[in-house]
């Protein structure tokens, strides 16, 4: 029965992707909703609509709607990222001052640890773990935003992301989260279609913090743990990608005495890009690699020892602090 839940929640998210998205372009064109080459961050032959983080939450959302009756985490969810796709839709518009913006994005990760999504690590105490939660949800809120700077990027990091999810929840049978985490990784998978290079729509604001949101709740709520004491640190490696990025932008504009929140092309992909001569699809492969390796590190987490989990976390750790060193020498514009 659940073999046959799982097929239909992927047909449904996928397809309402893929042909939804073409009418979000339409509707994007005749409002207007575009992002306009400036020629110095958006290198855009042309302008490119906004609009694509809506079809894929409306995919996303669709099939939990039809097979579950609103439990609390599942009305958390619903409700936090609501919130969030219309904030970055007035974003998206202008119509927010960077201040308004962060001040929702804080309600709606409140709005989640109310409904039980929630970090618990047995090993600290209560107020610790939702301290780290609030830390942790808001941070992949931004950290998916900074991410999405070029075609294809956030969409390919979030499927991979929302599968690897999908697997451990699986042998965890938390159905919840295999339906939450097929359902948006199928959603993804649709929008991938229009997003990679060259896009020709965008997640948009709107989108890609959505997409941290659910992506970040999701991680929280699943138990790596049921073979392993520490492997709940699996949760970081899946979303290790987005999380360096947040690090290496933030840190480099810190350096050179800019505002962390100010936009620069200091990303690990456009450095990365720049420095092997790379077009923006043979960049995201490599990435998208880089995740795989993630993937498969976390799926091996949870089956092995304590031992394993250690020079797993050492080894992404290490290679994470070269390729960011390595990166750093690039001069960018």
């Amino acid at each position: 029965m659940n073999e046959i839940i799982f097929i239909f929640t992927f047909i449904l998210a996928f397809f309402i992707s893929i042909y939804g998205t073409p009418l979000a372009q339409k509707v994007a064109y005749r409002y207007n909703i575009l992002d306009f080459p400036d020629g110095a961050l958006k290198k855009q032959k042309k302008p490119v609509p906004y609009m694509g983080g809506v079809i894929v939450y409306f995919a996303f959302i669709s099939p939990a709607a039809l097979l579950f009756d609103f439990n609390r985490e599942l009305l958390g969810i619903s409700f936090a990222s609501s919130i969030i796709l219309i904030i970055g839709l007035f974003d998206d518009l202008k119509a927010l001052t960077p201040k308004i913006k962060f001040l929702f994005q804080l309600i709606a990760t409140y709005i989640l640890l109310k409904s039980g999504i929630c970090i618990n690590l047995l090993f600290i105490p209560p107020w610790l773990n939702t301290i780290l939660s609030f830390i942790w949800i808001l941070s992949m809120i931004n950290a998916f935003n900074i991410i999405d700077v070029m075609d294809g990027l956030a969409p390919s990091v979030g499927v991979l992301s929302c599968f690897t999810i999908f697997v451990i929840s699986l042998y965890n049978n938390n159905f919840l989260i295999s339906i939450l985490s097929l359902s948006l990784g199928a959603s993804l998978l649709g929008f991938l279609k229009f997003n990679w290079q060259p896009a020709k729509i965008y997640l948009g604001d709107a989108g890609s913090m959505f997409i941290g949101l659910v992506i970040g709740a999701l991680a929280i709520m699943g138990d790596y743990c049921k073979y392993n004491d520490i492997a709940f640190i699996s949760g970081i490696i899946i979303l290790a990608i987005p999380i360096f990025d947040m690090i290496f932008v933030m840190t480099l504009r810190l350096l050179h005495k800019k505002s962390p929140f100010w936009g620069t092309p200091d990303h690990f992909s456009l450095r990365l890009k720049q420095k092997y001569n790379l077009s923006s699809s043979k960049t995201v492969s490599i990435i998208i690699i880089i995740q795989l390796v993630l993937s498969a590190i976390v799926i091996l987490n949870f089956y092995t020892n304590q031992t394993i989990t250690i020079i797993t976390t050492i080894i992404v750790f290490a290679f994470f602090f070269i390729f960011g060193i390595e990166l750093a020498k690039e001069k960018m514009e």
